[in-house]
């Protein structure tokens, strides 16, 4: 309740004859960060995290003039879903990357999100309403996407924001305008754009079924079946053959992860075991099952397992990093740094590996190199709490009070333990050298209380 009576008071109204500026989108993203992120469960795995991006990427880097920088969530939860809000902010559920069969499908999804933060189409929504409070409009934006789960209704307590909310949603014009951009980008991104027909066509298969997950895209993104015709009409005229190169192994990894991270241990041992016992050598099977071992803290047993699978793997640091976060969990911290140097030495680039050679680094009293690495992550991960968490950890080490304290405040408000930040926030101002950039970052910050 006290997120609602902060934006509700502290933003001011817009008049219906000026839609919101660039400046205004992105502070609006960061505050509906603040909003989204304590209200849902995030995959809290770099790895995951890294998928989505990588893609999304691969496709912002032909997007001429883009507005914002665009960030990334990964949402533990079943439902086939994705959104994006303003200010570049995207978030896709795990449910939808389980389902889908490519990294087109994927692709093709993130296009479409990215073709409504380009067309700033919730900011064209809020300019032709009569008249909108922009703290109200975050809570119905978050309350919206969310969708009707005790998340997004905890959002939407006031009849105004749910009002609003409805307002708010895309319109078929907008679904033709982002399907239009998202097309020409995927054709020069080297991905097949009729990947999105093929989603929206498991979406509306899943909601015929009945399922109670799948319908917060269709809600919020009308019409789906004209889409599809849209689009294979677009292929009909304006066909694309180059091709992205496909890694199907990836996914699979990626999918297979995620099957585990949303069952409970016992469930996911006795799956994988038993597709084992009837195929020993699947690699997808026997990958699932050690993660499913290091789930249920049956750290030796996970070992092994990954001990097979360096012989089954298509390369022998194909698995090399979830190994190395086994033995991070047992609390091999310098089993941990060994692997994990020998395996950046052929992936120099792996973020996950950095990250989780910096969090063994930290644990073995090693704080000022593990500053480094994590140093080396920002800004790219400066809106993940975990990580947010970590580095002020290795501030406290250091005996740096002031920048501990500012991240741990950080961490805290995206976490929404507002009574924790605020504590974390005084410490910080009254510790941090006033030159500093957190330090200026900080005193902006408007209190939230």
């Amino acid at each position: 309740m006290a997120v609602l009576l902060v934006f509700g008071t502290v933003l001011s109204s817009c008049p219906a004859s000026a839609m919101i500026s660039i400046p205004e989108e992105r502070e609006m993203g960061q505050k509906l960060i603040k909003t989204v992120l304590p209200q849902v469960k995030l995959v809290n795995d770099p790895e995951v995290e890294e998928f989505v991006e990588r893609i999304g990427q691969n496709i912002l880097n032909v997007i001429p003039a883009k507005f914002f920088h665009y960030k990334f969530f990964v949402i533990e939860d079943p439902a086939l879903n994705a959104f994006a809000m303003p200010g570049g902010l995207v978030f896709v559920h795990s449910g939808l990357i389980e389902a889908i069969d490519s990294e087109d499908e994927l692709a093709c999804v993130l296009a479409h999100e990215f073709g409504h933060v380009q067309g700033r189409h919730i900011a064209r929504r809020m300019e032709n309403m009569k008249y909108v409070n922009i703290g109200t409009a975050v809570l119905a934006i978050a309350g919206l996407f969310l969708g009707g789960g005790e998340a997004g209704s905890a959002l939407l307590t006031g009849s105004m924001a749910l009002n609003q909310s409805i307002g708010l949603q895309y319109s078929r014009a907008d679904e033709q305008e982002a399907d239009r951009r998202a097309y020409q980008w995927l054709c020069k991104a080297g991905y097949d754009p009729r990947g999105l027909v093929t989603t929206l066509e498991k979406m509306m298969k899943n909601n015929w079924l009945g399922s109670s997950s799948i319908p917060k895209y269709l809600l919020t993104h009308p019409a789906p079946e004209e889409r599809i015709t849209y689009i294979e009409d677009l292929w009909k005229t304006h066909p694309c053959y180059e091709r992205h190169k496909e890694d199907l192994f990836t996914l699979h990894r990626i999918q297979t992860k995620l099957r585990v991270f949303s069952t409970s241990a016992d469930e996911a041992i006795e799956y994988y075991r038993g597709i084992l016992k009837k195929d020993p050598e699947n690699l997808m099977a026997t990958y699932g099952y050690a993660l499913s071992l290091d789930k249920a803290r049956r750290f030796n047993e996970a070992l092994e397992v990954f001990a097979r699978l360096g012989k089954l793997a298509p390369s022998p640091i194909s698995f090399q990093l979830d190994e190395a976060k086994t033995l991070f969990h047992s609390g091999k911290y310098h089993k941990t740094i060994d692997l994990l140097k020998a395996y950046l030495q052929k992936r120099p680039r792996d973020v996950s590996a950095k990250y989780f050679l910096a969090r063994a680094l930290l644990e073995t009293g090693h704080a000022r190199k593990a500053l480094h690495l994590f140093q080396g992550l920002m800004p790219q991960w400066e809106d993940m709490p975990e990580f947010l968490l970590q580095v002020g950890r290795c501030y406290a080490a250091l005996n740096r009070p002031g920048f501990a304290h500012y991240y741990l405040f950080r961490y805290y408000s995206l976490m929404g333990n507002i009574q924790v930040a605020q504590y974390h926030k005084k410490k910080a101002l009254a510790s941090l050298p006033k030159d500093s950039e957190a330090y200026r970052r900080l005193s902006k910050e408007k209190e939230r209380s």
